[in-house]
């Protein structure tokens, strides 16, 4: 595709992107009063999703091209092994550190039952995984794209729950390392659909697959925070 056009696909993805925040089903999720029992809760389904997206990007790398094999793995050197920004811990381990901060230990993590409907968006996107190698790519890019304050004009959700956790529960900033590093991390983490996209989408048909694959999975993002709400506010706002 002419230059021109690869910076109108882009643009689109934004737009879509800062669309994506005011749906009703984010709005749910972003209303949704954070507790420390709630918090809980959300760090044990969101602990999930983080180890979902090694499987997605590792899915996207399997089939993709050597240039965007070599991307994705960059990008994962900071998910799995050490992200400097973190004092060279990897993004999983952070998590459960972090989940250690509202009282949550790594094995109520790995032996949570999750709600029903967040399982049913975690398969939803390991499916989207198994597809044509750009779809896959594009659907686990577009997660990091909405998570990026540098694309969302009024901040990404680490920095949303970020300010939700340090309001509402009262839990101070420094003890909020996994959020911390992600406001960060994913500023530079969304670039990377930029760069595949600019050199593989050539044609009318790759950009059709490119924004199916990134609406599908922003439908399975939705139903993934409106599923993590619905399991917080089974939990009364007094526990």
């Amino acid at each position: 595709m002419p230059e021109s056009d690869d910076h109108k696909l882009i643009e689109e993805i934004k737009e879509l992107a800062n669309n994506h925040h005011a749906t009703a089903e984010i709005q749910y999720f972003l209303n949704t009063r954070f507790t420390r029992a709630r918090a809980r809760c959300w760090i044990i389904h969101q602990t999930h999703f983080v180890k979902n997206r090694r499987d997605c990007w590792a899915l996207a790398m399997g089939q993709a091209p050597l240039d965007v094999k070599r991307e994705i793995w960059l990008h994962e050197q900071d998910e799995l092994i050490a992200d400097p920004r973190a004092g060279g811990s990897d993004h999983y381990t952070l998590m459960t550190k972090e989940a250690r901060a509202i009282g949550v230990t790594r094995e109520e993590i790995e032996n949570a039952e999750l709600h029903p409907f967040v399982v049913s968006a975690l398969e939803a996107w390991l499916n989207l995984g198994k597809k044509n190698w750009l779809e896959a790519f594009s659907s686990v890019s577009i997660v990091e794209v909405v998570n990026s304050d540098a694309v969302v004009r009024d901040g990404g959700f680490s920095s949303k729950v970020r300010a939700k956790l340090m309001s509402e529960v009262g839990i101070p900033q420094e003890l909020l390392i996994a959020r911390n590093v992600h406001v960060e991390a994913d500023q530079e983490h969304a670039t990377i659909l930029d760069r595949v996209l600019a050199r593989h989408v050539h044609h009318e048909w790759d950009r059709k697959l490119v924004l199916d694959a990134i609406k599908k999975s922003l439908d399975i993002h939705r139903a993934y925070r409106a599923g993590v709400a619905f399991a917080m506010q089974q939990i009364p706002v007094d526990e």
